[in-house]
This record gives structure tokens, C-alpha cells and sequence, in this order.
């Protein structure tokens, strides 16, 4: 990495989002000296003290910029610095830690946040908003259960692509049951990003901050079910404080799923039922107006599932322990296999027997 790059990699483990870092604006590398000589002084003084603390803990891999090769750091000098960022002012963040594919980020968007715990109305309409927008748009939500997962599901049913912004660590996967979803994610061309560095725990406050990143990834951000206290409020308040659009899908007034959807409408009175609504508000009307990708899903696998998508036939089901033994894999490495492959349409299961599906 370029002495830039590491210096802002290295920042990235010192600071919380949230924290002033204009000191940047001189370059990552000239603050990062001045804090290990103590100059910086003034209003900085108790956040000196704090990053020194850290910088203090970190080890050398840290410091020499070196990190998992699946990960790229991304920062704003970048050609795929998503240039939406730079709406967030002084909170843009440091740079992004991804997985997948960087280019995306820039692309036509539309942030769909909601309730962790939804109910089947919501899911359905938000499901069925993504499946359709997929064709049109990159999908910008959060990984969490319920509406977020929805989202990302549906996009990937639809073979779209969708955006995963986590709060922790791209390491640290948060809700742990998705990771098989978020790998799902970048598998299909889509990716996955945070501002945190890796091995960064999950932690509330990081929910919060990493809410505003959503909001500036999409040209604007639709609410489709959330209650009084919810976290998607605050990724519309981040939208709308950056002048994107805020939409939201109307619930049912007896529901308090739908108690703070129902308030944004009497905030902002942008109704949303469907994506041709979406499309409309963005004034983006007309079908497949995302860039054609040639690299396939199967480009982008890694080599245990490869192996496994090779020893499947096209015509011809094969039982688990056949596919094992093909593979050259044990049944365990293969039934994980084959169980991914099929979330990202690779594969089908008949009968407890498995069938390859062409790229």
C-alpha cells in the first residue's frame, strides 16, 4: 500500500466514527506523525490521548499496511471512491474496508432499511420492492435481520446485486447466522463494507454511525416497516439531513411495526407502494439501466466450491456422498458446499439428490 493508504488504514483503528478527523485534511501520514510526537494539542488533546492509546496496541502487520488479501481499502483518492460519500462532510468516513466488487458503490442505488423484527407484511412488500428494483438498481441495506434481510434476498433471487454495510468488522459479520448470506452476497457481484477495520466488534453505538453510510450509498432511502425506536429512523434522518429522498411503504395504523414508517409519511409525505414508485421519485423510469457484468457467479467462487460445482452434472442427480468423493472434499466441506451454492442459484436439490445449474 502506498504510504497514504496505510497511514488511513492505520487511522482506521484508532478512531470511532464520530470522532473529528479533520486532521486529515494535511494527509493521513503527517497527522499520524504529529500524534506519535504529541502534537496534537487544543481541542484535540483528549482524542490525542485516546488514539495514542490505541496506536500503542496495534501490531506490526497493522502498521506495515498489511492485511487478508480478500480485503481491499479503499480510500477517497480512489476511481471507486464512491463519490455520495463526500455528501457526509466532516463524517465522511476515513475509508472503507470491502469485500466484492468496488465499482458497485457507484452505481444507481436506493438504500431499503426496516424493522429487525418484521412481520410478514413487511417482508413481503420489501421483498417484493428489491426483486423488482434489482433490475434497475444496487440494493443498499444492512445485513440485520428481518427488512434488511429481505432485501438482500431478493435482489439475489433476481440475480441483482446488493450492498452489505456492517457496523463491525468485515470479519465480524453481524447477525453471525448471515454469513453464509453476506459470502452469498459477494459471490453475486455485490459487496460487502465498513468503515471499521477488521477484527472491529459490533458494538451499539457503531449501529448508529454506521446508519449514515446507507443513507449516503443511495440516491435515496426507502423505510418499509419500522417501529417508534427504530434504528431505520435513523438512517432516514442521516438521508434526509444529506438532501436525499426519504420514503416510506404505508402499514397498518394498528400495527407499531408501523407506528414510525406512519410518522415519515407525516414527516416527509413521500409514499412509496411498489419500485415503479421508487423509479419515479428517482426519475429513473426505463429497464436495465445497471452496467452489464461479463465476469459469472462461478468467476467468483473460491476453490472448495468450485471442486463441488465442477463434480455436479447438468442432467444427471448425484447423491452427497458421490459429489464428496468426485470433489475430492468429505461430505461435511461438500454439504456446506452445496448448500451455498444453491442460495446463490448454482445448484438445485430434487429429492435430497443435486443437480448443477448452468452459469
Amino acid at each position: 500500500m502506498t504510504g497514504e493508504r496505510t497511514a488511513r488504514a492505520v487511522w482506521s483503528h484508532l478512531v470511532e466514527p464520530g470522532d473529528p478527523v479533520g486532521h486529515l485534511d494535511g494527509g493521513a501520514q503527517e497527522a499520524l506523525e504529529l500524534l506519535r510526537s504529541g502534537g496534537l494539542d487544543g481541542d484535540l488533546a483528549t482524542h490525542a490521548a485516546r488514539w495514542k492509546l490505541r496506536l500503542e496496541g496495534l501490531d506490526e502487520d497493522v502498521l506495515a499496511g498489511r492485511f487478508d488479501r480478500d480485503l481491499r481499502f479503499l480510500i477517497p483518492d480512489d476511481e471507486d471512491w464512491p463519490k455520495s460519500l463526500a455528501d457526509l462532510g466532516t463524517l465522511q468516513p476515513i475509508g472503507l474496508w470491502m469485500r466484492g466488487g468496488a465499482s458497485i458503490l457507484s452505481w444507481p442505488s436506493v438504500s431499503i432499511v426496516g424493522a429487525r423484527a418484521a412481520t410478514s407484511y413487511g417482508q413481503s412488500a420489501a421483498s417484493e420492492m428489491a426483486g423488482d428494483l434489482a433490475a434497475t438498481h444496487v440494493l443498499v441495506s444492512g445485513g440485520a435481520f428481518g427488512i434488511d434481510a429481505a432485501v438482500h434476498r431478493a435482489t439475489l433471487a433476481r440475480h441483482g446485486r446488493t450492498v452489505v454495510v456492517l457496523a463491525g468488522g468485515i470479519d465480524r459479520v453481524y447477525p453471525a447466522a448471515h454469513r453464509e448470506l453476506v459470502e452469498a452476497i459477494v459471490v453475486s457481484g455485490g459487496a460487502v463494507v465498513s468503515e471499521m477495520p477488521p477484527g472491529a466488534t459490533p458494538a451499539r453505538h457503531r449501529f448508529l454511525s454506521r446508519n449514515r453510510l446507507i443513507a449516503a450509498l443511495g440516491q435515496a432511502t426507502v423505510v418499509v416497516e419500522a417501529g417508534v425506536r427504530s434504528g431505520a429512523l435513523s438512517t432516514a434522518r442521516h438521508a434526509a439531513e444529506i438532501g436525499r429522498d426519504v420514503a416510506a411503504v404505508p402499514g397498518p395504523i394498528t400495527s407499531a411495526a408501523s407506528a414510525g414508517t406512519n410518522q415519515l409519511l407525516r414527516d416527509f409525505g413521500i409514499c412509496v407502494t411498489g419500485a415503479q414508485d421508487v423509479r419515479e421519485l428517482l426519475g429513473t423510469i426505463g429497464p436495465d439501466t445497471l452496467p452489464r457484468v461479463v465476469e459469472t457467479a462461478y468467476d467468483r467462487l473460491g476453490e472448495r466450491d468450485r471442486r463441488v460445482w465442477n463434480a455436479l452434472t447438468p442432467r444427471v442427480v448425484g447423491s452427497l456422498t458421490g459429489i464428496a468423493r468426485e470433489a475430492g472434499l468429505s461430505a461435511h466441506e461438500t454439504a456446506t458446499s452445496l448448500s451455498f451454492l444453491q442460495s446463490i442459484g448454482l445448484a438445485r436439490s430434487i429429492a435430497d439428490r443435486w443437480i448443477r445449474v448452468a452459469v
